[in-house]
């Protein structure tokens, strides 16, 4: 068995699918509970695992994530621990790994965290955005660890496994655990992949879904999905909005859009009944696709790595409200199949029904999966998680298509 250790729940699903293409069983354990007893850890060949922990402070993401590592440790046929990272190394990404580290007395540390497929690139140690925002990998691991990381260049990468495998013993020797990655494409991953399956002793794997995809091979699910949709918005991301307005424009799509300062200011009740009463007129007069977004999905918005306290605190808030929402629209519209964007939104839209699991049956464009919800009251119900910054333009425009050419 495979185990993946993410910090949100769209990093776990955008990562657990790539081994569903393999042909591997996957299972996604929305709501971390240290408990290893599942069925589904003996009838899965890859459990993921949704730490929640990105909000964390580096002390407790560190003790939540050594806790599951040392009970994951004692698992007789565990294969490796992959360590899912944010794209854009938000959370805490080297608490996180050395707590695994710790945990499974492991020799070796892969990172590479590029995602080639959506734009993430890493060169000379330092994540780079097509925004032009980048992110200095090897020194988050030199100084938020008590680990030695050293940065692995192109050039290396492409002399070839056997090659990179050399290099990486010989760092080894001088006290090298942690070793960071340059990636500038899928090519590159591979390698990277095949060499440090050459190397002997227990290691972790450690990056976002691009490394995740490189350890097999494509197979697609043949599902079919329900055609009543319900597009929930919980991201601010500025993609998330143009990928949202051309969704509207191309299928003449109604957003209900949820009044987020009647959330934070003492209303909620107010704010959610409204948004389902608009919602269900709306199916009620025949529309089988609707958006419901935060009202502040179109409003400025600048990208926040380390939000405060505050700030995290009326994103729950916010992202509790949606999963309140369509547990209620639920209730009166069955089947139905959701898009969520936004880890956060997409864990409370499985909280709030109930959803102890989700099995993953394919991956719609890179980095957005779909799978079926176990367990509580949508058992069975198709649910879409789609990461906010992730993909291009038309990114929820395909996923739509993909949903009408797969429907019941």
């Amino acid at each position: 068995m495979i185990a993946i250790i993410a910090d949100d729940l769209t990093g776990a699903n955008d990562t657990g699918v790539q081994y569903k293409k393999n042909g591997y069983s996957t299972t996604v354990k929305i709501m971390n509970d240290n408990d290893i007893t599942s069925k589904m850890f003996k009838t899965s060949d890859v459990v993921v695992i949704n730490t929640d922990s990105r909000p964390l402070s580096s002390k407790d993401a560190y003790n939540t994530v050594y806790s599951l590592a040392k009970n994951l440790d004692t698992l007789d046929d565990i294969e490796y621990i992959y360590k899912k990272v944010d794209s854009l190394m938000r959370g805490n990404p080297a608490p996180e790994l050395e707590a695994i580290i710790d945990a499974t007395e492991a020799k070796v540390a892969i990172v590479a965290s590029a995602f080639p497929d959506n734009g993430r690139i890493v060169t000379d140690g330092t994540l780079m955005m097509p925004d032009n925002k980048h992110v200095d990998i090897t020194n988050i691991f030199n100084t938020e660890t008590k680990k030695k990381a050293v940065n692995v260049r192109i050039i290396n990468i492409r002399e070839g496994a056997e090659s990179l495998k050399a290099y990486m013993e010989r760092q080894m020797e001088n006290g090298t655990s942690i070793f960071v990655f340059d990636t500038i494409s899928n090519e590159d991953l591979a390698i990277i992949s095949d060499a440090s399956m050459l190397i002997e002793g227990k290691k972790v794997f450690c990056g976002s879904a691009g490394l995740a995809k490189q350890l097999g091979r494509k197979k697609k699910a043949e599902i079919k999905y329900d055609d009543t949709v319900f597009i929930v918005v919980g991201s601010r991301s500025a993609t998330t909005a143009h990928q949202v307005r051309l969704a509207k424009e191309t299928f003449k799509l109604p957003i209900v859009l949820v009044n987020s300062n009647d959330i934070i200011e003492d209303r909620y009740e107010k704010a959610v009944t409204d948004a389902v009463e608009r919602s269900l007129e709306f199916y009620n007069n025949g529309q089988k696709l609707v958006i419901v977004a935060i009202d502040s999905l179109f409003q400025e918005y600048t990208l926040v790595l380390r939000e405060s306290g505050t700030d995290t605190e009326k994103s729950l808030k916010i992202a509790q409200s949606l999963g309140d929402i369509v547990k209620r629209l639920y209730n009166d519209i069955k089947p139905v199949t959701f898009i969520a964007t936004g880890g956060d939104t997409a864990f409370q839209i499985c909280d709030f029904l109930g959803s102890d699991g989700m099995e993953l049956t394919d991956e719609i464009v890179p980095g957005v999966p779909i799978g079926i919800l176990r367990e509580g009251i949508a058992d069975g119900s198709s649910m879409v998680t789609k990461s906010g910054g992730f993909g291009e333009e038309d990114t929820i425009v395909k996923v739509i298509n993909y949903l009408r050419v797969n429907k019941k």
